[in-house]
């Protein structure tokens, strides 16, 4: 049988490379993180038999409904701290589909500039780690 220890220190690689930022667009401040694997992983899937700008609007719509945490300082994500698995996984759908209808309506521009932020988020992060050489 698997230890919890062992378990415990898998764990604490999801936060390997984890960072979070807040922009401001006008008076709302939106917080922004990385994606982990699973979440990267749906986008990629949503977007994987588009081409063109369809393939990109589609990958900046998804990058953003998984990136966005918080606005103004209210933790879209709260969800995370339901210890009922079935109520947990219900709040995250019902969240990332109400977060990705909103993006949906924005202006391209507003779409890109956020996807812009939270692409050198991602690059900070990746940065990050080289430097400390935690992967060698």
């Amino acid at each position: 049988m698997i230890s919890l220890d062992a378990l415990k220190s898998l764990e604490k690689l999801s936060e390997l490379g984890k960072k979070e930022k807040i922009i401001s667009i006008g008076d709302i401040k939106i917080t922004i993180s990385t994606l982990d694997t699973g979440d990267e992983t749906d986008v990629f899937v949503s977007c994987s038999e588009l081409s063109g700008n369809a393939y990109f609007n589609t990958l900046k719509l998804a990058t953003l409904k998984y990136a966005i945490r918080a606005v103004n300082g209210e933790r879209l994500d709260s969800y995370l701290e339901e210890t009922d698995l079935r109520k947990k996984e219900q709040a995250r759908a019902d969240v990332l589909q109400k977060v990705s209808d909103i993006v949906k309506k924005w202006d391209e521009k507003v779409v890109s500039f956020l996807y812009t932020e939270w692409a050198n988020l991602a690059k900070e992060s990746e940065d990050e780690i080289e430097e400390k050489q935690l992967l060698k």
